[in-house]
C-alpha cells in the first residue's frame, strides 16, 4: 500500500472480517489474515485505530520462553531449543501481547517469528558469505577484530538480536541464515506481491518477508538480513 490514506482504507475495510483475540477496557485487538498469509494486527480504542502491525502467518519455527512485556509496546523473550536451553534473547512485537497481562510465569511455547526485511543481501553459499563484508561483525559502528587483527565474522547461520540489549528496546535483529523454502504471494486487496522465505538461523527458523524481487530468493542461498521482528505464540490464545 503506497499511500497513508490507502493503508487507512485497507485497515478500515478489513476490520469487519478480522478476528478479535483480546479485549481490555476500551482496547480491542484484532488479527486479519489474507489468504496469502499476510497479516494485520490492529489495536482499536473505541472507534479509533491506535496501532497496526504487519505480519505473516508462517510456520512455528522457534520456541519462546520467559516472555514478558517491555517498553514501547514490545515483548522480550528467550529463544530456546527442545530441551529449553537458551539459544538467544530477542525483542519483538508480539501479536498476543495484550494476553500476557501481569503474568510472570508464561510457559514456553512454539512460535512463528517473522522478520520483515529492511535490507537483504544474498549469497550463493557459506563460503561466499564468509568472504563478504556482510559477515564482518561491528560493535557501536566499529569493526571487531580478533587478537591477530583479523576481522571477526558472523557464522553463515547466526542471529544477532541487535535491539534486545540496548537502552531503548527495539524489535530489530540481524538474521544470517540458509534459505530452506520460498513462496511468492500477491495480496488480492492491494495487488502487492511479496516473498516469504523460511530461513534457518542460530538453531531455529525465521520467516523472512520481503517485497517481491527485493531480492529474488531461492532455496540453498545464504542471506544476511536486517529485519524488524514480529512474533506469534498461539499457546497464549489457549491460556
Amino acid at each position: 500500500m503506497k499511500t497513508r490514506s490507502g493503508f487507512r482504507d485497507l485497515v478500515q475495510g478489513v476490520l469487519p472480517e478480522a478476528k478479535v483475540i483480546a479485549e481490555e477496557r476500551e482496547a480491542t485487538l484484532y488479527v486479519w489474515t489474507d489468504a496469502t498469509g499476510a497479516r494485520l494486527i490492529i489495536t482499536t480504542e473505541g472507534d479509533l485505530v491506535r496501532a497496526v502491525t504487519t505480519s505473516y502467518a508462517g510456520p512455528l519455527g522457534a520456541r519462546l520462553a520467559d516472555v514478558r512485556a517491555a517498553d514501547g509496546g514490545l515483548a522480550i523473550a528467550e529463544i530456546v531449543d527442545a530441551d529449553d536451553d537458551v539459544l538467544a534473547g530477542v525483542a519483538c512485537e508480539l501479536e498476543e501481547l495484550q494476553l500476557l497481562g501481569d503474568a510472570e510465569d508464561v510457559p514456553a511455547g512454539d512460535a512463528c517469528i517473522v522478520g520483515l526485511g529492511r535490507s537483504v543481501e544474498v549469497f550463493d553459499g557459506p563460503d561466499e558469505f564468509l568472504a563478504s563484508d556482510a559477515s564482518r561483525m561491528t560493535f557501536a559502528g566499529e569493526e571487531a577484530a580478533d587478537d591477530g587483527g583479523e576481522p571477526m565474522r558472523f557464522e553463515p547461520e547466526s542471529f544477532s538480536p541487535d535491539g534486545a540489549f540496548t537502552m531503548q528496546v527495539d524489535a530489530v535483529a540481524r538474521v544470517n541464515g540458509t534459505v530452506l523454502d520460498v513462496t511468492r504471494h500477491e495480496v488480492e486487496r492491494t495487488g502487492q506481491a511479496f516473498t516469504a522465505a523460511q530461513v534457518r538461523t542460530g538453531g531455529f527458523e525465521v520467516t523472512l518477508c520481503v517485497p517481491a524481487g527485493e531480492p529474488d530468493l531461492a532455496p540453498g542461498q545464504v542471506v544476511a538480513a536486517s529485519t524488524y521482528l514480529v512474533a506469534s505464540m498461539p499457546s497464549l490464545l489457549a491460556a
